[in-house]
């Protein structure tokens, strides 16, 4: 019993210490959602966003109407997908464009934080 205990342990740690590590970001994307008008909008487009594949973050801001995602593998969603996303949520999106910054610094310059 206590073997099996220790394997538990060891898997927890495992997991809390080595999978953070193991998401490293590909790149980042922005789309446009211009008819965002408050965090609710914002709430919405983001949980749709965060149930593609590959997308391991997502930020919206309903002041700039903004999405970006970053994404955890090279097979990002494509442009149709991401629009398809935010259609769910219940808004048109346009503009999907891979950014050349990573995705903590596109987030910093639309909060107005340093990244």
């Amino acid at each position: 019993m206590k073997l099996t205990s220790l394997f538990s342990l060891a898997a927890f740690v495992s997991a809390i210490f080595v999978a953070p590590l193991g998401a490293e970001e590909k790149a980042a994307f922005e789309v446009k959602v211009p008819a965002m008008k408050c965090t609710g909008c914002a709430w919405s487009v983001t949980q749709e966003l965060k149930k593609l594949d590959h997308v391991s973050d997502v930020y919206v801001d309903a002041k700039t109407k903004k999405a970006i995602i970053a994404t955890d593998s090279d097979a990002a969603p494509d442009e149709k997908t991401v629009l398809s996303a935010v259609k769910t949520a219940g808004y048109e999106a346009s503009g999907y464009t891979k950014l050349k910054v990573k995705f903590a610094e596109a987030k910093a310059a639309l909060t107005g934080e340093k990244g």
